[in-house]
């Protein structure tokens, strides 16, 4: 697995951030060996001015062919129960093959399905044939 940045991200991340990604990459991020295609390694969750949950991650991409997310619902979960749905497309999230990259995904005040979030949760997509492939 390699370890990639988006050219934004790569520019404005600030050295503290892009340490602890290298190291929660270097000790979580391990080869496929379960056959999955994308899994998400939590690495921070947060909330914004407007009370947004921002949950960043990383996203590991184990298949042989670059995925981008495309009408894609994700959940953001919490000992076991959904607190956040919302369905993201994010076309310029290019992650390529069996590579790993960070990204947050924003859920609005709107797409809580309970406001009690304690940011510890995780990411999830049950269906990664919701997953696309870019054009």
């Amino acid at each position: 697995m390699n370890l990639v940045f988006d050219p934004k991200w790569d520019k404005a991340l600030p050295d503290t951030d892009r340490r602890k990604i290298e190291q929660t990459f270097q000790k979580f991020v391990l080869p496929n060996t379960a056959g999955k295609q994308i899994t998400f390694t939590p690495l921070w969750q947060a909330r914004n001015h407007r009370s947004d949950l921002l949950v960043t991650v990383l996203i590991n991409n184990y298949s042989s062919q670059a995925y981008s997310f495309g009408n894609t619902t994700l959940k953001y979960v919490e000992d076991n129960a959904v607190k956040a749905e919302k369905t993201f497309t994010l076309e310029r999230v290019y992650v390529p093959p069996d590579s790993s990259m960070p990204w947050t995904f924003i859920f609005p005040e709107s797409s809580f399905i309970n406001s009690s979030i304690n940011l510890h949760g995780s990411l999830i997509c049950h269906n990664l044939n919701d997953l696309d492939p870019p054009d």
